[in-house]
This record gives structure tokens, sequence and C-alpha cells, in this order.
């Protein structure tokens, strides 16, 4: 694909929530789709993992044993999430902890590109002092319900609105198109950029 304008992108915005152990298993998974500045609802899955949820990650996001027992394996669901993953954009805050703990309980697969709003965020407002996702809420004002924080369905649909804020404070349009967004904010192991750097060789 070659370069093209961010508004002609589908872009799929993505965050996990884990059981705690190690290694960590996705135990919840939300993935909102973004297409012409449009951020549309999200697609959730409660998963079943293979080990109990520990005390302490129960504590972040609310997730229990009990809730997920009845809930869907990994291999159960695997196609479905890589059906809506697709080959699209991924994008995510500190995204490179998603994609890694998606590739190793989905298998391997091939988005476009993975943006990183973390690098993004740290180009548009190189003075601030934290680039957590609390703190970049509070700053741009975005809409979550405070039980929804550290739910995948919650963080996923905030770091959308975030994504299109800082979008809107590049400079120009010339910042926009995705080899410039992959350039900006891609994330370590970001096909699209790594594609482009290929072709030169």
């Amino acid at each position: 694909m070659n370069n093209v304008s961010w508004k002609e992108c589908q872009f799929v915005i993505i965050d996990v929530e884990g059981n705690g152990q190690t290694p960590q298993e996705i135990i919840e998974l939300s993935i909102v789709p973004v297409f012409c500045e449009q951020i549309s609802k999200p697609y959730t899955w409660l998963i079943r993992p293979k080990m109990r949820v520990t005390e302490r990650a129960t504590q972040i996001h609310g997730i229990t044993n009990r809730e997920l027992q009845h809930c869907c394996s990994s291999e159960e669901v695997r196609h479905e999430i890589r059906g809506v993953l697709g080959k699209n954009i991924v994008v995510g805050h500190n995204v490179s902890v998603d994609t890694r703990l998606i590739r190793s309980q989905f298998g391997e697969w091939e988005p476009l590109a993975i943006i990183d709003t973390l690098k993004l965020a740290k180009y548009v407002h190189p003075e601030l002092s934290s680039y957590s996702l609390d703190s970049l809420i509070t700053i741009y004002g975005l809409d979550i319900i405070p039980s929804m924080r550290h739910r995948a369905s919650g963080d996923a649909q905030v770091t959308a609105q975030l994504f299109l804020a800082l979008v809107s404070k590049l400079k120009d349009d010339s910042q926009r198109d995705l080899l410039s967004l992959s350039q900006i904010a891609g994330s370590v192991d970001d096909p699209f950029l790594k594609n482009q750097q290929g072709s030169l060789f």
C-alpha cells in the first residue's frame, strides 16, 4: 500500500487487560475501529485464561476468576479476533506491550502499521513530565467513565479520543500521512516503517 493521508486509513485502537501471571495472559481485549475521524463501537472479549487471575490484577481492573470461568478460551475466539484486527493500522498507548501479548496468545498477524500514542504524545508535547494515559486524559479532558478506566473497552475508547486529539495538534497535513505518522510515532516493531526502510535498499 502506498503512502496515504491518515483520513483514508482504517485504524483499530487496541487495549488488553491481563491475569497478572508470568507469562501474562490476556483476559480482556477491546478493539475500537476509527475511520474518517469517527470512533465506532468497541468489539470486546472476556477470555478464560489457563492460569488464575492474581488478586493484584483484579484490584487494578476488577475482573475476577469467577467472571471468567464460563468465558471462551483463546483458541475459541482466535479466528474472530484476528478477523476484526485484519490488516488495519493498529494504535495503542505503549502499544508494543499489547501487540506482543496478542501475537503470543493469538498468533502472528500482519497489521499495516503500528502507531504508539505514547510516542505521538511525546512528539506533540515534549514539555510534559508525564505521558501516562491518566495524565493525558486530564490534559485533554477526555471522556471516560471512572469505573471503565483499566478496563479494555474504556481504555481503548479513550485512547481513540487521545489519538484524534494528538493528530489534530500536528503542524500540518504533511505530518498526517501514514509514513509521517510511522516516523513520528511508529512502534519499535512497526511493519510499515520497516517496509519503507527496506524498499530503500
